[in-house]
């Protein structure tokens, strides 16, 4: 579902915006898309906050143009902010180019594949990405 449909209190709203500066951290030249799809009311995709971030242009480093980044939640947490449970990015021109799942041995799949550096940080956002769901506001803490 659309990231910005999913924004409920203020935690989850600093989280999806944190999200997309965590991403920027690593590729400054992206802009974020917090409503990627046209019509998010499918109830299959309750449980992600989806983002797409689009390049000014062809990223031959990349080998795509935009990249859809899925983050699958679990909405049945206590403090009203999503548990992460994974994460589905796409490397995307007319078609999905290459994807990495967090699910698993967290391995690049496609029929081109970004440079290795464009990898690693693909890999640091997911990481970083993990974090700040770990982490809660302090007007949740215990």
């Amino acid at each position: 579902m659309n990231a910005s449909s999913n924004v409920s209190n203020i935690d989850i709203a600093n989280k999806v915006a944190s999200t997309a500066s965590v991403f920027r951290k690593y590729f400054p030249e992206a802009k974020v898309n917090f409503s990627p799809w046209n019509n998010s009311s499918n109830n299959d995709w309750v449980d992600t906050l989806d983002f797409s971030f689009n390049f000014p242009g062809w990223r031959p480093p990349l080998e795509c143009r935009a990249i859809l980044l899925q983050l699958r939640v679990d909405r049945n947490e206590s403090n009203g902010v999503p548990k992460l449970l994974g994460i589905v990015m796409k490397g995307m021109l007319l078609k999905e180019r290459w994807r990495v799942a967090t699910i698993g041995n967290w391995e690049m799949t496609g029929t081109h594949l970004p440079q290795q550096m464009q990898r690693d940080n693909l890999f640091l956002v997911c990481r970083e990405l993990y974090k700040l769901f770990s982490t809660t506001s302090s007007s949740n803490k215990n």
